[in-house]
């Protein structure tokens, strides 16, 4: 027993602080030391039988001693919150806390693949997901698909009727605004502000002077690989360094950039299987 609590107290913590004021660092708990042994020889056995006698064995009670620098490293680690999107270089976890008290904007440079996978993850978190386009077939078909039964949590809209004032901590909801190629200004832009628990996440298929104030109007910016407009475009929409904006456009398609609180992170999406299935390869 002491020697399994001193293992376990000086494992190294896989812990890491993230930049962005809205990303959570994942903590991952050590591992337990092994199972018990499944037969204690000679407590309760019966001689001459593979089961237990039905006599209860005599409570032995004793003491481990553990140092108390030990004893202090044995506290449990903190669980992560929020909505994981990937892993950094560190492969630490990077999570975003997309439904708080206060509403949360959100920006996504990139495809309908991003978009719908930010919203089948928040549907994993017990959200409510209204999505707002002018081009509901990419959208056809991916409540039923992600929830079966309960599909009704996903509502695909072609107008910006009024969402819901708040949504709560048990069920927050998440508003995505679809900007589909060609459109001047996101679908449903300039429509109230968001409630407690609410999130909105701003679709922008491209990106362009047009729509750039998407950008500085956002709590957050999710960024896919961008073309050399796009990434000018976005470096003095969001005041990126030049490294960063050449950088963005060379990704690969399964990473993506966050932005927010003045600094920049990179990230690889880590797909489930059932997103494999249902959204296919990462793609823009």
């Amino acid at each position: 027993g002491t020697a399994a609590a001193t293992a376990l107290a000086t494992a190294d913590p896989l812990t890491r602080a993230l930049a962005s004021p809205l990303a959570a660092p994942q903590s991952h708990p050590s591992a337990p030391p092994g199972p018990p042994p499944t037969h204690l020889p000679g407590v309760g056995d019966a001689p001459g039988r593979g089961g237990p006698s039905g006599r209860l064995p005599r409570l032995r009670i004793g003491t481990h001693a553990v140092s108390p620098a030990a004893l202090a490293r044995l506290s449990p680690s903190p669980l992560p919150a929020g909505l994981v999107l990937g892993a950094d270089r560190r492969r630490a976890a990077v999570t975003i806390r997309l439904f708080r008290p206060e509403p949360t904007r959100v920006a996504l440079v990139g495809g309908v693949w991003a978009g719908q996978l930010v919203a089948f993850r928040a549907l994993a978190l017990g959200a409510r997901v209204i999505v707002v386009t002018a081009d509901p077939t990419t959208w056809a078909g991916f409540g039923p698909a992600a929830l079966g039964r309960a599909a009704d949590r996903v509502e695909v809209r072609v107008d910006d009727r009024p969402a819901p004032a708040a949504g709560t901590a048990q069920q927050p909801t998440l508003i995505v605004r679809d900007l589909p190629p060609g459109a001047t200004r996101p679908a449903g832009f300039g429509a109230a502000t968001p409630g407690s628990w609410q999130a909105e996440l701003t679709v922008l298929r491209r990106l362009d002077p047009g729509t750039a104030s998407a950008l500085r109007d956002s709590d957050l910016c999710v960024l896919q690989r961008l073309s050399a407009d796009e990434s000018a475009t976005a470096r003095q929409a969001l005041r990126l360094p030049p490294d960063s904006g050449r950088f963005l456009q060379v990704m690969a398609d399964d990473m993506l950039s966050l932005v927010g609180g003045g600094t920049d992170r990179h990230l690889w999406i880590s797909q489930t299987p059932v997103e494999q299935h249902l959204l296919g390869a990462p793609r823009r």
